[in-house]
């Protein structure tokens, strides 16, 4: 049955029936770089949240050498108050400005773990390791990155790792937590579960605070490229970013916004918005949840103010986030928009055999990707 079963019908009629307001494939606009412009600027006020923009102040709090890169744990101030902590990846041996790609962390129901997913440590919780390997076939996804030359960012996102809730558990897993050893697996599983069953609450909280969990998620990811740009080895004409699920919608988010990202990955995340009413909507959290944005833009008219610059689309036939039919017509709206930018070559489209995951097949891809657009 799906899920808003007998109401399925009233809110789909309620969901837009013609091509968005802003897309630009309306035909009144023709100008890529202005419809971009003034487009970004409407997505930017629907996020909602735009705080005093302070210094970031960043404190180098952590540093350690691997044979082939250094990793060092900075902290920084995206917005008043709020000090978020920062993975930086650098290679070893190269010198001169080096492109640098911002690596979003995924969701996956994991919040003790933020950033941590995409970067491996000794002796981590087998949750952990056990995660990575279903999620991305055991793929460091920043360590990779570094590893192939490009100064990696890895920050924790809103709600995870460091920046996770933290509250007694509700009365029916008291019992449960008491019998848990603390940092096992089971403990950290019952967190995650907690944290899950206040998803909702968070959600609203912040829309009645009059913001969105998506306009936190892209301050903080720009304020993390305002970070790469005041360090000396980075160049800022090669900037990218990556993000696989909830990273791919953060990915998605941070090239249409900023235009100093030059080439954006988007892996598992791709759909038309109409398609994961039904049935799709219950796998998805609510820092996904934008409202307003359907009558104006369809998420791939989102991914595509990245237009005309390099956008790599990757996604799984057996993705049971997104139905495949969604994600298709997705994938056309996608190229419709690059072909009326005259940038047909700048869209690169993957569709694979895989459920919700970012598998070595479309890490080679991506690779690749990032290989041509920044010549590393």
């Amino acid at each position: 049955m799906a899920v808003s079963a007998n109401l399925y019908p009233l809110i789909r009629q309620y969901a837009p029936q013609t091509l968005p307001a802003l897309s630009f494939l309306q035909e009144r606009f023709s100008d890529v770089a202005s419809w971009r412009d003034s487009t970004r600027d409407i997505l930017d006020s629907l996020l909602h949240f735009a705080p005093e923009r302070v210094e970031l102040s960043p404190e180098l709090v952590d540093h350690t050498d691997y044979a082939d890169y250094a990793q060092q744990k900075w902290y920084i101030t995206s917005s008043p108050g709020d000090r978020i902590p920062v993975f930086l990846l650098k290679p070893k041996g190269v010198t001169g400005r080096i492109p640098a790609i911002v690596a979003l962390h995924c969701h996956g129901g994991m919040y003790f773990f933020g950033k941590k997913k995409l970067l491996p440590e000794e002796n981590e919780p087998y949750l952990l390791t056990q995660y990575r390997q279903s999620v991305y076939e055991g793929t460091a996804i920043a360590e990779e990155l570094v590893k192939r030359g490009y100064l990696v960012a890895v920050i924790d996102s809103f709600y995870f790792g460091e920046r996770r809730l933290i509250t007694p558990p509700p009365s029916e897993m008291q019992e449960e937590f008491l019998l848990a050893a603390e940092g096992s697996d089971h403990w950290l599983d019952l967190v995650n579960q907690v944290a899950w069953k206040m998803e909702a609450d968070i959600a609203k909280s912040l829309f009645l605070a009059g913001v969105t969990w998506p306009g936190i998620l892209a301050w903080d990811d720009r304020r993390t490229v305002d970070f790469l740009l005041t360090l000396p080895e980075v160049d800022p004409e090669r900037i990218g970013c990556i993000g696989f699920s909830t990273g791919g919608f953060r990915s998605a988010l941070l090239g249409a916004l900023d235009p100093r990202v030059s080439a954006v990955c988007v892996v598992g995340w791709m759909s038309m918005l109409e398609d994961l009413l039904e049935d799709a909507v219950a796998h998805h959290s609510w820092a996904h949840v934008l409202p307003g944005l359907s009558p104006l833009l369809d998420w791939p008219d989102v991914a595509a103010l990245h237009a005309p610059n390099p956008l790599i689309v990757l996604q799984g036939s057996q993705d049971s986030l997104f139905p495949v039919n969604g994600y298709q017509r997705a994938a056309e709206r996608l190229r419709g928009v690059y072909a009326k930018a005259g940038a047909p070559g700048n869209l690169d489209i993957g569709l694979f055999e895989a459920p919700h995951s970012f598998t070595r097949e479309m890490q080679h891809q991506a690779w690749a990707f990032f290989a041509n657009v920044f010549g590393a």
